[in-house]
């Protein structure tokens, strides 16, 4: 569990612009799906 702790701590200091686009990708197909749930019900 540290050494995936480690991993991600050198991940956000050496990629943090692949870091933060990947929260904005998940955060957009959430969105996407929340707003598809709440169109067809």
């Amino acid at each position: 569990m540290e050494s995936l702790h480690i991993f991600f701590k050198e991940l956000w200091y050496n990629q943090p612009n692949i870091v933060i686009g990947g929260g904005v990708a998940i955060l957009l197909l959430l969105g996407i799906y929340i707003w598809l749930l709440n169109k067809y019900q």
